[in-house]
């Protein structure tokens, strides 16, 4: 993963727990992750770490994971990587997925990075993994950064 980049130098400064509580909040009030039975925590670093259990509506007809999943929690869990250093929203611009490998029946941890912090524009990444650690799908996104304030 790319070192992160920031010239993001006219930002308020709060304190990172702040941060990433107000995001965990932000998270915890949409129904999308409730409904998956996802959560999401963040590192001492602010890097965002969404989990899924599995659960037998997350298979598609061959009884393996859909891959809709995945591109859930890879854009999740960039967004909210990157989303936790603005004190304003950032839409998705574009976001991608490669799946690396099926998965039956695990649970899977997405992690984040950054890739860039810009002023107008952020790039961040993410992989998933199963409980014992496989890499099975990587991906990551473009969010814009907007004036709207996180209510």
């Amino acid at each position: 993963m790319a070192q992160a980049h920031s010239d993001t130098d006219t930002m308020p400064v709060v304190n990172d727990s702040e941060r990433a509580d107000r995001m965990v909040a932000l998270f915890s009030r949409a129904p999308l992750p409730q409904h998956l039975g996802m959560t999401l925590s963040f590192d001492d670093d602010l890097v965002a770490l969404v989990e899924v259990p599995h659960a037998p509506f997350l298979d598609h007809g061959m009884g393996q994971v859909h891959g809709g999943i995945f591109a859930t929690l890879i854009d999740t869990a960039a967004w909210f990587t990157a989303a936790v250093h603005y004190d304003t929203w950032i839409s998705t611009v574009d976001f991608d997925v490669r799946l690396l490998e099926p998965v039956d029946g695990e649970d899977l941890t997405a992690t984040g990075s950054v890739v860039r912090l810009g002023r107008r524009l952020v790039a961040a990444d993410a992989e998933v993994r199963t409980a014992a650690g496989r890499l099975v799908a990587v991906g990551g996104g473009t969010f814009a950064v907007t004036g709207v304030p996180y209510a």
